[in-house]
Order: structure tokens, then C-alpha cells, then sequence
């Protein structure tokens, strides 16, 4: 939800508030239809800012948890069911972990077939939610909200300033329910509305409408709260209630449908994967509602008046519904996932082998700075690839020059430097999330790999390119021999980038310390290479500047080895939880000392 559709939601919300209490007074404490209406959209209102004012909260909070659960939790389909559970009662929201399992299929952290299991467990998770609205709240919501605000201004550490902010959004919620139900109050008396709520007793309606509402506010929890205060006022019955949850199940599908738009095979298959379960939940329990209904009764707790709580009977049938269907179609998974793969082959075209388009980057996820930030990872590892492979290209081209060569190596560079636009105007979305400290050093250090890499690009497609196309248009060709000993050079250089690349991408600080260690190695050949390009000068005009251009290339491995060097610095720096300097000097001194370099 963007910054301005909260603030717009907050202020409906107290401009009703304000109205509805003056027409209120003009009207004896009598509520209009006209001003209850407002009443439900304003308590609405309040309620959607709240959630989202939690689940913005509890993301944070959660961390590098949110990965670590969604990622390393997966090993087989119970696991993961469960690992979608916890994320969902973490974030308080089933559509919150569908956008990030998304994400984490789409960047190739997660299997396909485990991620069925994951949204599993999210519907799960999603009935805490539930349990939580059909408590009778409403009266200490005034509390809740004053502590949530006391901590988030008085809190001096972040952590507990975003409880406070999660508390806050709680105290919203709740008040927002009390606004809606007392809004509802007058309906129970109102005919119309009577006999239109007694629609609702056709389940396949029911559904429908509740399906097409979560799927405009994107919230099943709303459809929930709402359902709940509407059976509390007495407005709903059990049978009805149960069929209004079912089309909430449906309609949260649609985020996650949205949030494919763009993404590849494998997301859509995800998405597809959550339409199938809560669709095929949902026909499964359709013909037995009335025994659901039944069942719930009997084990609801009971008042001393004798008569169950409504509210409470329809959050433990949403409960039941969603445990019931992980258990039962559990599973099923893998026979799931291959009905999904035939209904969504692979496309039969193969994209070209290094397309520098972004594969990872999500904006939808942009608030949950853990997921947010491990796909920047695969990004930068993806732009990696593409720089690599640029490097390879400018080395061979050493061996045998043609304009054609040169040109396409230039067009590379090209995707090299949108790839980095892209990156960048993602980890400024990212920035505008309340980030934890180590998320902070963190999003800085892809930021810094990534800058390397784009000047690796500009280096090899530009700079280089660009001397090499001089010597062909004054026919000044390096001999073979001459051409060997750069090759040679660069060879090294390209090798430091790709090991860099890989401890990078594996956290691998043997890897890392390695690309430090070939400092002298590298020295080395240099020297050497310069020496034999001196021996070799000419006394002619030419000879002279083909000797400044051959050792301006030398100059360009050199910075190219240097690049390499400072991302084995950066991945240094994660590993060791440190925040790598802005020149990578410091870092640099410390580790030649420890290599003898």
C-alpha cells in the first residue's frame, strides 16, 4: 500500500469519524443510513491503515527471519507448509507471504514445487488473524493505540520504536472494528438490510461477493474483520458467515496473480499453484457447510447464558477450513505441481543466454527489506554473469580483433549499464523501508559490488574497445607474441573477477581471501608484460603510440584485477557483519598485510 493511498486512508477515516459524531449529536445519538455508510468506511479505513501499519511493522521486525524461514525451511513439503504458517503469523498477512514466496520462486530461491506448500501454510497462518478479530476489543483499543504511540516516539531503540509502530497499527485495527460495528448496530432493526444479508444464506452468492471485495481491497483480513462484525451485530448467520470466509479465500488470489505480471514461468506457476488450492478448498468444503457449521457449534466454548459466540464460531470455522485443506491436500503436492507444469509449459522460445533485462527485481516487495534485499543479491549475481561475460569477450578479441566484435561487445556494456539503473532505482525503493542496521550495511554492499561490476563493463566495452579500434584504424596490430602477453594478463584478471564473483555469491571468505592472495602473482606478469612491451618501442611516430596504447591496455587489466580485489573486500564485509569503506583502502591495507601482498 503506497504512502499516499495511507495517508488518504487515515484521514477518511478521522474526517468520518468527526462527521459522524456531530450528526450523532444532531440527531439525538441517532444514526442515518447515509451516515452510517460513512461510518463502515471510515471504521474500514482505520482498520486497513492498522494493518498495514502492523504488518509494515512486524516485516521489519522480522528480519533476516522472513528469508531464513521461507528459504532454509523447505527441505520437503510439511516443512515448508509450516514455514508458510510462521512467516504469515509473523506479518499477520497470507497476501504478504504469497508476493514473497513469488519473489523467492521468481529469483530461483525456492523451489517450485515447495512453494505450493508454502501458501499452504500460509492460509494457515492467515487464521491467527481471525482469532485475534473475533476477541471483543474494541474497548481497549483507545489503550492499545496510546502504548504503541508512546513507545514509537519515546523508544530510543529502533527495535522497539517498530513494536510500537506494530502495537500502534494493532490499536488502529481494533479501533477501526469498533467503529464499523457500531456503525452496523442500527442495521439490525432495518428491514432492507435484513432481507438483503438473508441473501447471503446462498453460499455460491455469498462467495462471489466476498471474493470480488478482497480482491478490490486486496485484504482477506478485511473481508474477515468485516464478516465478524457483521455476525457479532447479529446481521450474519453461522452458515453465511462460513460461505463469506470461503470468498475471501478466494479473492486474496488476486495479489498474488497481479504481482506476476512481468515474471517468468515459475511465478506464474506459484500464483497458479495458490488459485488451485483455495479454489479447490473451497469446492471441496461447498456441499458441507452446514456440517462445518454444526461441528463448530459443539466445540465452541459456551456462555453462561447458554448461546455461543458467533464471531468466535465463524474465526474457529475459518481455522478449521484452511488446517483441514493443508492436511488433506498436503499430500498431493507433487501431483499438484505437475498438473500446474503441463497446464504452464516452459516457453519453447530460449531467451538469449545472458539477457540483461532484470530477472529478480520485484518493486512489489520493496517494503519487506529481507526479501527486498535478497533478490538485489541475485540481481547483482545475474549482473555478475552478464559482466563476465563481457570480459571473456573483450579477452578473446585481444587474440583476434574484428569491428564487428568490437561493436557487440559495446552493445553488451550497453544492457551492463540499464542493468545498474535498474538496480539502483530498486535499492532507493528499498532505502524508503524502516531498515535495520545490518539490512542497511547490507543493501550498501550490493549497492558497492554492483558499482564495481558497472565500472568492470566500462572499462572492457569502452575504454578497451576503444583502444583497440584505434589500432586497427592506424593498422597497428599487435603481433601474436604481443597479443599472448595481454591475453595472458587479462587471463589472470578474469579469473580474479570470476572467483570474486563466486565467494561473493557463496559468502565464501576462503574463496575471497584467495583473489587478495594473487596480488603478487598478478604484479608480476605486469612488470613483466611492460617490460617486454618497452622492448619492443619503435622509433617511429606510430611505434610511439601504439606503446602508449599497449600500455593503456596493460593500465585497464590492472584496474579490472583491482575491481575483482575490492568485491572479494566487499564479501569480506558481510561475512564479517562490517560495513566496507567507501574506497575500499583501509580494507584493502588490512588484507595485503594478512596475504604478504
Amino acid at each position: 500500500m503506497s504512502g499516499f493511498l495511507r495517508l488518504l486512508l487515515l484521514s477518511l477515516s478521522f474526517f468520518v469519524l468527526d462527521l459522524s459524531t456531530a450528526q450523532a449529536a444532531e440527531d439525538g445519538g441517532t444514526l442515518q443510513a447515509g451516515w452510517m455508510a460513512v461510518g463502515l468506511v471510515g471504521g474500514l479505513a482505520l482498520f486497513l491503515y492498522g494493518m498495514d501499519h502492523l504488518a509494515s511493522a512486524l516485516k521489519t521486525l522480522a528480519g533476516a527471519k522472513l528469508r531464513f524461514i521461507l528459504s532454509k525451511m523447505t527441505r520437503n513439503r510439511f516443512m515448508a507448509a509450516i514455514s508458510g504458517a510462521l512467516v504469515t503469523g509473523l506479518v499477520q498477512s497470507s497476501s504478504v507471504t504469497t508476493v514473497l514466496v513469488v519473489g523467492f520462486v521468481s529469483a530461483g530461491l525456492m523451489p517450485f514445487a515447495q512453494s505450493i506448500a508454502v501458501i499452504m501454510g500460509a492460509n494457515v497462518g492467515s487464521t491467527l488473524t481471525a482469532q485475534i478479530i473475533a476477541f471483543k476489543v474494541e474497548a481497549i483499543a483507545p489503550l492499545v493505540i496510546a502504548i504503541g504511540f508512546a513507545m514509537t516516539m519515546m523508544g530510543t531503540r529502533k527495535r522497539v520504536a517498530l513494536a510500537g509502530k506494530a502495537i500502534l497499527g494493532m490499536g488502529m485495527l481494533f479501533f477501526g472494528m469498533g467503529m464499523m460495528s457500531d456503525a452496523m448496530e442500527p442495521l439490525r432493526t432495518y428491514p432492507p438490510f435484513i432481507d438483503l444479508m438473508a441473501q447471503m444464506q446462498n453460499p455460491v452468492l455469498a462467495i462471489i461477493v466476498a471474493a470480488v471485495f478482497t480482491a478490490l481491497v486486496q485484504s482477506s483480513a478485511a473481508t474477515t474483520g468485516i464478516v465478524i462484525v457483521l455476525a457479532g451485530q447479529g446481521l450474519v448467520s453461522l452458515d453465511g458467515g462460513i460461505a463469506l470466509i470461503f470468498g475471501a479465500n478466494i479473492g486474496t488470489c488476486f495479489t498474488a496473480l497481479l504481482v506476476t505480471i512481468g515474471k517468468g514461468r515459475d511465478a506464474l506457476r506459484t500464483a497458479i499453484g495458490h488459485v488451485l488450492f483455495n479454489i479447490g478448498g473451497v469446492l471441496l468444503w461447498l456441499p458441507f457447510i452446514s456440517q462445518l457449521s454444526e461441528f463448530v457449534s459443539d466445540i465452541t466454548y459456551v456462555t453462561n447464558g447458554g448461546s455461543t459466540d458467533i464471531a468466535r464460531e465463524i474465526a474457529n470455522a475459518h481455522s478449521i477450513f484452511n488446517i483441514a485443506n493443508v492436511i488433506l491436500m498436503i499430500g498431493f503436492v507433487p501431483w499438484i505441481a505437475r498438473l500446474i507444469e503441463k497446464l504452464v509449459p516452459l516457453e519453447t522460445v530460449i531467451d538469449p543466454p545472458l539477457d540483461p533485462s532484470p530477472k529478480y527485481l520485484m518493486h512489489e516487495v520493496t517494503d519487506t527489506p529481507a526479501a527486498a534485499i535478497a533478490l538485489l543479491r541475485n540481481e547483482v549475481i545475474h549482473m555478475g554473469d552478464i559482466v563476465t561475460d563481457v570480459v571473456r569477450r573483450g579477452r578473446e578479441n585481444l587474440g583476434k580483433p574484428t569491428s564487428t566484435r568490437l561493436q557487440h561487445i559495446a552493445e553488451l556494456d550497453d544492457g551492463v549499464d540499464s542493468l545498474q539503473d535498474a538496480i539502483a532505482l530498486f535499492a532507493s525503493k528499498v532505502r524508503r523501508s524502516e531498515l535495520l542496521p545490518s539490512e542497511q550495511r547490507r543493501l550498501q554492499n550490493e549497492l558497492e559490488v554492483s558499482n564495481h561490476l558497472e565500472a568492470v563493463g566500462d572499462l572492457v566495452a569502452e575504454e578497451m574497445v576503444d583502444m583497440v579500434s584505434e589500432l586497427m584504424d592506424i593498422g597497428q596490430i599487435p603481433s601474436q607474441e604481443r597479443r599472448t602477453q595481454l591475453a595472458e594478463l587479462f587471463q589472470i584478471g578474469e579469473d580474479c573477477l570470476k572467483q570474486a564473483l563466486t565467494a561473493y555469491s557463496s559468502e565464501d571468505r576462503e574463496t575471497a581471501m584467495a583473489v587478495l592472495a594473487r596480488k603478487a602473482e598478478f604484479t608480476d606478469k605486469m612488470e613483466l608484460t611492460l617490460r617486454r612491451i618497452s622492448d619492443a618501442i619503435g622509433p617511429r611516430d606510430v611505434d610511439i603510440r601504439c606503446y602508449r596504447i599497449n600500455v593503456a591496455l596493460v593500465e585497464r587489466i590492472y584496474r579490472l584485477f583491482e575491481r575483482a580485489r575490492r568485491i572479494a573486500h566487499a564479501t569480506i564485509a558481510v561475512i564479517d557483519d562490517k560495513a566496507p569503506s567507501d574506497n575500499g583502502q583501509d580494507m584493502q591495507t588490512v588484507a595485503d598485510a594478512a596475504t604478504g601482498s
